[in-house]
């Protein structure tokens, strides 16, 4: 008993798992069928959209049903708790003369500051095995992987496919089935005398709604009526019921079929969206890794100053101490000036790991992983952006970007949009005249059949409904809707106008950039051989360290600014070719600057 209760049990469960699972699998594949169908409309192209897979079991925690979920208590943990008379404002010991591992490099790192050395200086050495070197492209293929963002973007473009899959199944032929059982008993005076019957009538229908308005039902009504007593049928009808309902002025023509233009209208401009989204989306995972790569040389040249300074203190330490110091100020200068550039190295490099902590949550990667990324020159995917740049005019930029914003397309449809709704308007301002007729094929009374239909003794009805009221508010709505017209017209004519103006501007910052670059390099080239030079006359003895100090502090915000403009300048390509609507990625993560499908002919 016990194993056939628990199989009655288990049984509905593993239907209702079955089922799911392919409501699920039928869903998805209705709509990754139609967004593709649409992109490939819409763009002349497909782009991975998929969600990640799902088996529809939700598992319920105890707090989705308390009235107080997840009370918290006020006590701190005892890890937290500092007793009333300790006092850490203050260190426990002075500061060393030379900083540790965990603050700057060590003496070994000294040789040459690069890649290895800054990643060395950043995790531990047990971590090091455990670092995840992420280059461009490997930034971009994760992102459109695990990019939180871009997947709340492909759920809102699976949100619009589903409206669309509902709106279409509307316009096909609806199917409905009922059943009505009715248990009739009369008392006939004597309480042992009941009669008992049992009336059953069943309703099949199907209706098509008719794209100029209106609709068409077909129904089969059949009755069944069963004697409990004489255990017989006592009666047993049908009926086969054609009926139409059509407009013919309200609500007649195109404007009927209002819904089914708009959800195919609106499932192109999600689509629009979404690879608009995806475009900007990616554009800003690579502004984020230029920002980090810029980042990492500031570290870069932060060490090769701390290098420098270091042996500036140690050298002036010990020509005080032979008693060859020009000043006695020389020695401290120097400490103080070492200092400053080991205060800069500590800040640039936490300044760093927070960007890298940032930069993998916007990814949508665990924040704990060890992750750090090439250096400006070292990534192939980021000097291919130096590629990106056309050699194109303003007009022709401008003419180009009229032609592929998506977003501008977009608000050009709505233009037409906004002059259906005028029709529409104008259509609901007609008087109501309806046609409504059908016939009825009963079956044969002098049988017991329900599925035999006498032709012979159908029955007709036809008629027309006319009426009018009053149209005060269908009238404002007509107004009303030719200003909102007026105003799609003007509204887009502005964003043609916005584009335009952002591609002028995308252009000019790309020259600005170009300038900025060359202007930096040409900096860092004459203040390296000012450094140079200021370092030999120092050797010589000829200038103080001061002058040392300064030439090497400009040499910094020299490497610096490079560093900067080399991702200002990447950053205004792609801002350019996101303005212009050519931005290009694909899902692997690579520049697509071509009509090419090979994506070897890319690299």
């Amino acid at each position: 008993m016990h194993k056939l209760l628990k199989a009655c049990v288990s049984v509905p469960i593993i239907v209702s798992c079955a089922c799911q699972s392919h409501v699920i699998r039928s869903t998805d594949q209705d709509v990754y069928g139609l967004i593709e169908q649409r992109q490939t409309v819409a763009l002349g192209a497909t782009s991975d959209v998929r969600l990640p897979p799902e088996d529809g079991n939700v598992n319920h925690t105890e707090q989705a049903y308390s009235f107080t979920p997840r009370p918290t208590e006020n006590e701190l943990p005892d890890s937290f708790r500092v007793a009333p008379d300790s006092d850490h404002s203050e260190p426990d010991a002075a500061p060393t003369e030379t900083v540790d591992d965990s603050s700057a490099l060590s003496d070994a790192e000294m040789e040459d500051a690069g890649d290895e050395e800054v990643r060395d200086s950043i995790f531990s050495a047990e971590e090091q095995d455990e670092v995840l070197i992420f280059g461009l492209r490997d930034a971009l293929a994760q992102a459109m992987g695990s990019g939180r963002d871009l997947q709340n973007a492909r759920e809102d473009l699976y949100f619009a496919a589903l409206d669309l899959t509902l709106e279409r199944h509307l316009w096909t032929p609806q199917f409905v089935a009922g059943a009505t059982i009715d248990a009739d008993y009369s008392d006939a005076g004597d309480l042992n005398d009941l009669e008992r019957a049992i009336t059953t009538v069943g309703d099949v229908s199907l209706t098509q709604r008719l794209p100029y308005g209106g609709q068409v039902t077909a129904r089969v009504i059949q009755t069944l009526v069963r004697d409990l007593e004489a255990h017989v049928t006592s009666g047993e009808s049908g009926s086969l019921i054609l009926e139409a309902e059509v407009p013919l002025l309200r609500g007649a023509g195109k404007v009927a079929y209002e819904s089914r233009y708009s959800a195919e209208r609106a499932m192109i401009y999600a689509v629009r969206g979404f690879e608009r989204f995806r475009r900007s989306y990616l554009v800003e995972v690579a502004a984020r890794y230029f920002d980090l790569q810029r980042t990492k040389t500031t570290i870069v040249n932060a060490f090769k100053s701390y290098e420098n300074r270091k042996d500036d203190w140690e050298r002036a330490e010990f020509t005080e101490s032979v008693g060859r110091s020009k000043s006695v100020f020389d020695a401290l200068r120097a400490k103080s000036s070492f200092r400053d550039a080991e205060s800069d190295l500590v800040s640039a490099k936490q300044s760093h790991a927070t960007a890298l902590d940032r930069f993998k949550i916007f990814l949508g990667m665990p924040v704990d992983m060890k992750l750090d990324v090439l250096d400006q020159d070292a990534d192939e995917q980021s000097r291919a952006v130096d590629k990106l740049l056309p050699d194109i005019t303003v007009a022709e930029a401008v003419e180009v970007a009229l032609q592929y914003r998506l977003d501008l397309l977009t608000e050009a449809d709505r233009v037409d949009d906004s002059g259906r709704a005028v029709k529409i308007a104008k259509n609901r301002m007609l008087p109501d005249l309806a046609f409504a007729g059908g016939i009825t094929f009963p079956s044969d009374p002098e049988r017991l059949n329900s599925t035999t239909f006498n032709t012979e003794r159908n029955t007709w009805n036809a008629g027309l409904a006319f009426r009018i009221d009053d149209r005060k508010s269908e009238r404002n709505g007509y107004r009303a809707s030719l200003v909102a017209l007026r105003r799609a017209q003007r509204d887009f004519e502005e964003f043609v106008d916005t584009v335009s103006a952002d591609v002028r501007r995308a252009h000019r910052r790309i020259d600005e950039q170009v300038n900025l670059r060359l202007i930096q390099a040409l900096n860092v080239d004459e203040n390296e051989r000012r450094y140079e030079a200021a370092r030999a006359q120092f050797d010589l003895g000829k200038i103080q360290n001061r002058d040392v100090v300064e030439a090497d502090d400009d040499l910094l915000r020299a490497r610096n600014g490079l560093a900067s403009a080399v991702a200002s300048y990447r950053n205004a390509i792609l801002g350019f070719r996101l303005a212009t609507g050519t931005v290009r990625v694909r899902d692997d993560g690579t520049w697509e600057t071509s009509n090419t499908q090979d994506p070897e002919s890319e690299e």
